[in-house]
């Protein structure tokens, strides 16, 4: 994923915006979203889960002309990732086995004014999600070297809540602000990967997939 790439084009899209309705409202924001992957079943009577994820992105909102407070989203978020804490004896050991995440996201958004300074938003945006597992895992006294990727590409709803301070410049103003996200579709696993190993089929790796996460984000309005 190219994001420096997808924010160059937003952030130009945003500054011609800027110069034909000054004023229009436009924002650059900068996240830490955690998250945790989904539980998987290993074999029966054996699940397994990653830890939690911590991951960095940045995102930007510019208001559209015809229709004020509705906004469009450009943005999304760098790799993050965690290993699996399951060891089961000599039966399985996936504690040097790594799930990864990274997505890009477009979506549409209405942000609405709770007095001068607070601003709630109703989101709306497809994701294309890049999972990734990797690592060594013994089952059952075998060693087996895993690597498989895949594109998960789904809606996802978001709320948000945030503050505006005061002016830093002309027309400059930094915020801060939380918020909720959540998967609207899921995959279900359907079949058990511990027979299959070392290839994980792409069902199993998207059930991984989180499907809700929470962020606290900071920006700048103009």
């Amino acid at each position: 994923m190219k994001i420096p790439s997808i924010l160059f084009m937003a952030l130009a899209a945003g500054t011609l915006g800027a110069q034909e309705s000054p004023s229009l409202d436009g924002r650059i924001q900068v996240f830490a979203e955690l998250s945790r992957p989904a539980e998987i079943v290993l074999s029966p009577g054996l699940d397994a889960q990653p830890n939690r994820q911590t991951g960095a992105g940045v995102r930007f909102l510019g208001e559209l002309a015809s229709h004020p407070g509705w906004y469009y989203e450009l943005g999304g978020m760098f790799d993050t990732s965690s290993k699996f804490t399951t060891s089961e004896g000599t039966t399985v050991d996936l504690t040097g086995v790594k799930v990864s995440e990274s997505y890009w996201a477009l979506g549409a958004a209405y942000m609405g004014k709770i007095g001068d300074s607070l601003t709630w938003g109703a989101h709306l945006e497809g994701r294309g999600e890049y999972l990734n597992i990797s690592g060594s895992a013994v089952v059952n006294g075998t060693p087996y070297q895993l690597y498989q990727s895949t594109t998960y590409l789904r809606p996802w709803v978001r709320g948000s809540f945030d503050y505006t301070f005061a002016n830093i410049g002309a027309k400059m103003h930094p915020y801060v602000g939380v918020e909720g996200n959540y998967a609207i579709t899921k995959t279900s696993q359907t079949e058990l990967p511990t027979n299959n190993l070392p290839a994980v089929d792409n069902r199993t790796l998207k059930s991984m997939a989180p499907r809700a996460s929470a962020a606290l984000y900071a920006g700048i309005r103009f």
